[in-house]
């Protein structure tokens, strides 16, 4: 429970920085190049991931690319602007009714190139190599 909590103070955080209230059009070319773009993990991950923000439900591979099980949980996209050429993309999946989070933050460019990548959280059930 502390780890999302922890999840949730850090995801307030960046939306804090970058401002409220973005530009509906610019967070989908944002998201967009960023789904589309030659990233590996953003690659994995963009078939559980919703491509515009918001969350849905989602079913979570256990242990890897090749698992055979998956857990249910929900899945979340959000992207915030930081400066105007740089912009967080911030993927968050939670299962065990929520009482479970991982999060990626990809600190990248508009086009979609990233930058930096933080992760935060209790271990991701995909395993290390998302």
């Amino acid at each position: 429970m502390r780890r999302a909590g922890s999840v949730l103070v850090l995801s307030l955080c960046a939306l804090a920085l970058a401002g409220c209230g973005g530009d509906k059009q610019a967070e989908q070319r944002v998201l967009d190049a960023f789904f589309s773009g030659g990233n590996p993990t953003a690659h994995k991950l963009s078939t559980l991931f919703p491509h515009e923000p918001g969350s849905i439900d989602c079913s979570i591979p256990e242990g890897g690319a090749a698992a055979r099980s998956s857990i249910a949980g929900r899945c979340a996209t959000d992207v915030s602007f930081v400066k105007h050429d740089r912009a967080v993309v911030t993927l968050t999946e939670t299962w065990q009714h929520g009482g479970l989070a991982h999060t990626w933050f990809f600190f990248i460019k508009r086009t979609g190139d990233v930058q930096s990548i933080v992760q935060e959280g209790a271990p991701a059930p995909q395993g290390a190599g998302y």
